[in-house]
């Protein structure tokens, strides 16, 4: 399956398995051709009593590049960081719990994009770097054009305890070092796209 997140509602692409079948608020479309899709994003976009629309594909990748011909894409990373006391890393943005993450500039490799927007944005020192988690595809409108961006996130490790300085410049009030238990509860209070982040870094069941 792909997910595009479409602020708090998503679209999501899948093949025989039709998890959808098994979702009772769900609506689904077959992508059965260009119009399909187009009606697919127009729906997701505007229907806000829509929270997941599936589309049917036979061919998922097929089906997202020729979805994402809709919009124009940028790239940005950021970083899931965990501290030598098992604790992670999560920053207060315009009063909603998040993690560190900026647009990737020109001549940047996505790994460092991430590193530094977790520097700039935390005030740490840099991470170890580790593996991708996942990329996340989410959506906004920005001087009138539909954007598409999508964000790399990797698996970042601290050595020292350290103190904070959150950027907030960008909006960010605070920051929190949590155990792993309490990552569910701060889950529920951030957005889709972080606890899809979450759910496959394994710290909480479902995104």
């Amino acid at each position: 399956m792909k997910t595009i997140f479409f602020n708090s509602r998503a679209l999501i692409l899948c093949g025989e398995d039709r998890p959808g079948d098994e979702d009772p608020g769900a609506v689904m479309i077959v992508d059965n051709g260009e119009e399909a899709l187009t009606e697919a994003v127009r729906t997701i976009d505007t229907n806000e009593n829509i929270s997941r629309l599936y589309i049917l594909c036979t061919d998922i990748e097929n089906t997202y590049n020729r979805l994402r011909t809709r919009f124009t894409e940028v790239d940005a990373a950021g970083g899931l960081i965990r501290n030598s006391g098992g604790q992670y890393l999560m920053i207060l943005r315009n009063g909603i719990w998040d993690l560190p993450k900026g647009k990737r500039e020109n001549g940047e490799e996505v790994m460092e994009t991430a590193v530094r927007e977790v520097m700039e944005e935390t005030g740490i020192p840099a991470p170890e770097r580790g593996e991708l988690i996942c990329v996340t595809d989410h959506t906004y409108r920005r001087d009138g054009q539909f954007v598409l961006k999508h964000t790399y996130w990797f698996a970042m490790k601290l050595a020292q305890p350290c103190t904070t300085k959150p950027q907030t410049e960008e909006g960010i009030t605070q920051t929190a070092w949590l155990p792993a238990a309490e990552m569910p509860r701060y889950a529920e209070q951030t957005y889709p796209s972080i606890r899809e982040v979450l759910h496959n870094a394994g710290l909480v069941r479902s995104c």
